[in-house]
């Protein structure tokens, strides 16, 4: 059977060189053959149809020539040619182990329908040539595609069902947050969810210790250190610097406002990241995104999403109170006051969006007065009080800076701050004997032993 060529319905961009790099890296004879065999079917009693892509995964879909036309789901890890060192070879078989463990769990002790695992590798087996796994197609189309379109009787009876589903996985509880595993003898385990992440991120999630954490408040506390962190080592000399410290000094001083430690205190709640509208199917198209705070006022689809918003919060509680009468409505509360935990969550995850969500966040914790009219007094507020001696270190090291860039001219590599303090230290060591002995590189050296 020869190696199919791209599918011309599919949904993927064939131009993107991470696709590319992994279609022709995989052994797509091999994946067939090992399906057909899976099946008890001649080798090649199959053809290869349409393909997807995400932002982790290739899908590509496999039809067997048997009595039923059973299609098979074949999903890989997306590669690059940049990313395929051991280290990354790790973090890729770790997750697929965990979302395998984690199908397997939601399949066996819960009623919610999910994909049946087929036969899956872990690793990159010689004949495959990458990690893999196979299993059966769920009916129906993406929820995401169809619920713009769709009438509220219908998203009525979707957001029931998503309910039903989030309560039985908030039934579920571990003794720490983070990701499903098999340990060594066979039982679950739960191990940090840092040994997921992209060995290319050398941001704050990937700085954190591997460890587990008990509560969300925790894992977020951490999360906050490690930014600041992230701040105070990056970029040496930048003016600019004091202004971002003081802005994830306050980040962090909302986590224990925002992160109510006595929801997890019966333990973490099962709570996969693929249970989103991409992954819902609705074999009945004829349903919710949340309330996204960032569209415009006049969004034609703001005024349903808010009405869909506020639906949803009176079916969960009214679920909720009727599955446990006297156990309290913890999910509910926890949904219906998630407004400043997301936008939190948005300025920490994505820096590059920082300008649409930390004024709404602002906005959330102190009132609608415009953040201008207060922010300023704030940030000086800390700048002479709690934070006065890191404001200081900043502004000698922006001095120390400004006299290397002069001293050493393009040495330094470029006319604004890129370097992290020791990068930027190991330079001027480098060069130490072309500074004078009373200027600022110098004491800052003696002071920094």
């Amino acid at each position: 059977m020869a190696s199919p060529p791209v599918s011309n319905t599919s949904s993927s961009s064939s131009g993107d060189p991470c696709i590319k790099a992994t279609l022709d890296m995989i052994n797509w004879d091999k994946l067939s053959s090992l399906a057909c065999a899976l099946a008890q079917l001649p080798e090649a009693s199959c053809h290869w149809g349409d393909q997807l892509s995400g932002g982790y995964n290739l899908v590509r879909f496999l039809h067997l020539h048997d009595a039923q036309n059973t299609v098979i789901v074949a999903r890989v890890p997306l590669r690059s040619e940049e990313a395929m060192s051991e280290e990354h070879d790790s973090a890729i078989s770790k997750r697929i182990e965990s979302e395998v463990v984690t199908m397997k769990y939601v399949e066996t002790r819960t009623t919610i329908p999910v994909p049946h695992m087929l036969h899956y590798s872990a690793h990159t087996e010689e004949n495959v040539r990458s990690p893999y796994i196979l299993m059966s197609k769920v009916d129906g189309i993406p929820l995401a595609s169809v619920w713009e379109d769709m009438d509220d009787v219908r998203r009525h009876i979707v957001l029931q069902q998503v309910i039903d589903i989030l309560l039985e996985l908030w039934s579920h509880r571990f003794d720490k947050k983070g990701a499903l595993f098999n340990d060594a003898d066979g039982s679950l385990g739960i191990h940090s969810s840092t040994l997921l992440e992209d060995p290319d991120d050398i941001g704050t999630r990937h700085c954190l210790q591997t460890t587990s954490y008990s509560h969300a408040a925790d894992y977020w506390l951490a999360y906050a250190n490690a930014n600041l962190h992230d701040i105070d080592e990056s970029l040496f000399g930048s003016d600019l610097k004091p202004y971002d410290y003081a802005m994830a000094w306050f980040m962090r001083s909302l986590v224990p406002a925002l992160f109510d430690t006595s929801i997890d205190v019966h333990g973490c709640p099962l709570a996969p990241g693929d249970f989103h509208s991409q992954n819902i199917m609705i074999t009945d198209p004829k349903s919710s995104h949340p309330y996204h705070p960032a569209w415009d006022e006049d969004h034609p689809l703001r005024e349903r999403n808010i009405r869909d918003q506020a639906t949803f919060d009176e079916l969960l509680l009214e679920a909720e109170r009727n599955r446990n009468p006297v156990g309290g409505s913890q999910l509910s509360h926890l949904i219906s006051n998630s407004y400043g935990i997301y936008l939190f969550q948005q300025v920490m995850y994505y820096p590059a969006l920082r300008s649409v969500f930390y004024p709404l966040l602002w906005a959330h914790v102190f009132g609608n007065e415009p953040e201008e009219n207060f922010s300023d007094d704030y940030y000086f507020a800390l700048e002479n009080g709690i934070l006065c001696k890191d404001w200081q270190r900043f502004d000698r090291e922006t001095e120390v800076w400004l006299e290397a860039c002069h001293v050493l001219g393009e040495e330094v590599g470029s006319t604004t701050p890129s370097l992290t303090r020791k990068e930027f230290k190991d330079l001027v060591v480098k060069y130490l004997d072309r500074f004078n002995e009373e200027g600022s590189v110098r004491r800052w050296l003696a002071c920094s032993q």
